[in-house]
């Protein structure tokens, strides 16, 4: 009979952000060579892969799977599964912005910050743009929109092999938007709404969704003690191969 480590979490959003409220409880267990070999197959769906992973891995059943959960819970659930599998120790190897040198540290993945949902969530999901003077309803990104993006620009490029410009920003805004004005977005006519949309109103929408997205889920920016000079560095969370292959000193 197999051995795994089972642990319980709380989804930062609260179970607040799907139409319905739930339990935000998991119960997570580690992942096995069923799992990792899942991981390891190459694939055109890589967070479809990974929330399959991560629902095989959780024992309490949610009414909603990984792959279509805000990207804060998805993340959340994604350093969780790690640590429950290889344990909360992440070796880095950063560069010192102030003596240039490249050192080693070992973050605590527990460590870090989480936060989690509250009141003032709904209220930055509704923007009013001032140039163009649309109301929108934003929503939260999901891993199953950011593996359609990269898709969709795939297909693009077959189909327009001599396109000079990179949709990913079109797309990217495209899928932000729930509703324009009070109603649901028309996929016929998205595409031209969004490219005229003046930039005043499109830097507005994607600092909203930045805003969004550090408002639930675990901390992206770490602190790390230079041991060459002695300055605290702070640098975005970054994944490598030992975030799921840890070296064994």
């Amino acid at each position: 009979m197999s051995v795994t480590i089972q642990e319980e979490y709380s989804l930062p959003s609260k179970g607040m952000l799907y139409g319905q409220k739930f339990d935000p409880l998991v119960k997570l267990r580690s992942m096995t060579v069923a799992e990792e070999m899942k991981r390891l197959t190459a694939t055109d769906y890589p967070y479809k892969t990974m929330s399959e992973i991560i629902d095989d891995c959780i024992l309490n059943k949610l009414p909603i799977s990984a792959y279509d959960m805000c990207l804060g819970d998805y993340q959340y659930l994604l350093h969780k599964l790690r640590v429950v599998t290889y344990g909360p120790d992440y070796k880095l190897t950063m560069a010192c912005p102030f003596c240039g040198e490249l050192f080693d540290f070992t973050l605590d993945l527990d460590s870090l910050e989480v936060h989690e949902y509250d009141d003032e969530v709904p209220e930055l999901l509704q923007v009013d743009l001032p140039a163009s003077k649309h109301l929108i309803t934003l929503r939260l990104q999901t891993p199953r929109e950011l593996d359609r993006i990269e898709n969709k620009k795939k297909d693009m490029k077959k189909q327009f092999p001599d396109m000079k410009t990179d949709p990913t920003l079109l797309l990217n805004i495209e899928s932000l938007i729930d509703t324009i004005d009070g109603q649901p977005i028309n996929v016929a006519t998205i595409q031209n709404f969004v490219e005229s949309l003046p930039m005043r109103d499109t830097n507005i929408l994607l600092q909203r969704a930045n805003k969004l997205n550090e408002k639930v889920g675990v901390e992206t920016m770490i602190t790390a003690h230079c041991p060459n000079c002695n300055h605290d560095v702070i640098a975005p969370f970054r994944f490598t191969n030992e975030f799921f292959r840890p070296e064994i000193d």
